[in-house]
Order: structure tokens, then sequence, then C-alpha cells
């Protein structure tokens, strides 16, 4: 995608120590990095993180989802880590299989269930047969799974945590956080882009190669283009069972959360569904995805304070 060769030249820019606009930038990519450093060293070998894996797409791409062990009833399962959905899920006829659920049930309710050695009291977990039952990856976990605790995502070590409000690390402590919503079991993030300003984005793992989608009013605004005939990017795909192709183009200005910018990033429309996030029951503006913070650190904070932050 676009955003790859944006990201190639943003980082040759680092590297000679001198921004787009011909500021000197090397002492603040040093701080930058050294946050980021320090932030990762502190999770190492923490008992309340573990490896994730990267699922890759029908299409071949190496970044399709989060894969992350789970445990379900004393079985560990890999579940895709989808912080867009608002149950969890199992594929297929796997939860009929092993005995937990009668073929035809909609849902169980999980005898116990731990995400990361947390305890989770006895969920009630959805059956989804319209999608394979597929060893790599047996169903979806959602966001509510994660309520209540901290959750850290660091790309580069490839490694998930959830941790108790106690238990943060310093250097996550210390970071900038911004406010954020939970709304309709949605984490929404607030982000900037030129005159675009909304606080209900939602921050979506289960779009992970998807830098910002939204619907094609919001589209035209932050990629100033009045048409999507000749946008230079899309993508196609299969979300649900279901085919998309979408549509993408640079945005005008640098994606800011809060004081942090995300730089220029690809912005992404479906031309077939143009209103498919204003339908949504709660307002919502469109969905962020992992691609802006493959290089960095992401912290959603999922207690009373419900906050966001990233490091980089």
């Amino acid at each position: 995608m676009l955003a790859n060769a944006f990201a190639i030249l943003a980082a040759a820019a680092l590297a000679s120590g001198v921004s787009g606009d011909g500021k000197v930038t090397g002492a603040r990519t040093s701080l930058a990095g050294s946050a980021l450093a320090d932030a990762s060293a502190s999770l190492a070998g923490k008992a309340q993180c573990v490896p994730f894996a990267w699922l890759p797409n029908d299409k071949g791409g190496e970044r399709g989802g989060i894969s992350i062990p789970v445990e379900v009833n004393g079985m560990t399962l890999p579940l895709q880590l989808d912080t867009g959905a608002n149950v969890t899920i199992l594929y297929g006829q796997f939860a009929a299989k092993a005995g937990w659920a009668k073929k035809g049930d909609e849902n169980f309710q999980a005898r116990s269930f731990k995400v990361v050695g947390t305890a989770i009291d006895r969920p009630k977990i959805y059956i989804n047969t319209d999608l394979d039952d597929d060893p790599t990856v047996r169903g979806t976990l959602g966001l509510p799974a994660l309520l209540g605790k901290i959750t850290v995502i660091d790309y580069p070590a490839k490694r998930l945590c959830v941790f108790a409000e106690a238990d943060l690390p310093a250097p996550l402590r210390k970071a900038d956080f911004v406010r954020a919503m939970l709304r309709n079991a949605k984490f929404h993030v607030p982000i900037t882009s030129g005159g675009f300003k909304s606080d209900t984005v939602v921050f979506d793992t289960g779009s992970s190669e998807m830098p910002l989608h939204v619907d094609l009013l919001q589209w035209k605004a932050l990629t100033g283009r009045d048409s999507t005939d000749r946008a230079p990017a899309s993508i196609k795909g299969m979300a649900w069972g279901k085919s998309f192709t979408l549509a993408g183009a640079l945005s005008l200005s640098p994606v800011m959360i809060g004081e942090t910018t995300l730089g220029k990033v690809d912005v992404f429309t479906n031309p077939d569904a143009p209103t498919s996030f204003s339908d949504w029951p709660v307002q919502t503006d469109g969905v962020l995805g992992n691609a802006p913070f493959w290089d960095g650190i992401v912290i959603l904070d999922l207690t009373a304070n419900v906050r966001f932050s990233m490091i980089r």
C-alpha cells in the first residue's frame, strides 16, 4: 500500500535527522526511540505478557490479524484479537465437537476462560457456523474480555500484555494518554487531520492492515478528492464471510491522536457502502486499524480511566 512507501520515505528522513519541512529532528527522534526501547524492555519476561502471531490475510498479506492464545474450558485456542468486536466467538462446529455446545446452539457459557493468565468469570461465547473451523484461528476475542484491565500491544516485539492498573510498568505509566470513550462495547479514540476532527473513531485490531477506514463523505474531506473513481490504492478482501473492495488515497494532512502524529496515512472507504458507519447504532466516524502503529506500542486503558496512548 501507499502507506508502506511513505513509511520508507519517513524513515529515510529521520535517519538523516531532517524532517519533511527541513527542521532538525535527530534529538526528538532519539528521545522517542529511547522511550519505545524502555517501554518494550519493561515488558520483557512479564507474566502478564504472551507472544502473538501475525495471521496472513486471504490475499497473502503477512499482517492480516493478531492471533493470541486464549484458554477456554482448560483448552488453549488461537483466537484473533479483535477490539472492534463486541463479543467473543468460536468458528464452525468446534464448540459442538468439544462438547461445549449442542449442534445448532448460538452460544454457550464457558466453564473457565483465561486471557494472558487473567481469569474471566464464565463469559458467554457465541458460535458462528458460517466461518470455517480453522485450527490456525478458532475464533475471535472481542473487546469485552479485556474490560477492567490495561491492554498493551507491543507490535515490534509481537507481544500482548494484560495488566491490572497497579501492575503497569513505570515506563508505560509515563506515556502521554488521551481521553477515549467506551460505547456499545467499542473503544473510541479522538483523531484530527486538517479540518477533520472526531472522537468517535473505533480502534479496531480486526481491521489489521487498514490505516483508517471512513464513510465516503469523510473520505472526501480527508483526501481532498471528489470521487473514488481514480483512487490510487485499493484493498480487496473478506470480512465475516463477505467480500469487499475499498478505495484509498493519502490524507491531505497528518493524522493526529492528541499531540502524537501518525503522519499522513492512507484513508479508505467503501464506494458500495458509502454510509456504512453512519448506519451503526451509535455515532461512529470510522475505524483505525493496526497499520499506523506497527512501529510502536499502544496502550488501551480499559479501566475506569478509559484512555489511549501510543509510544513510538
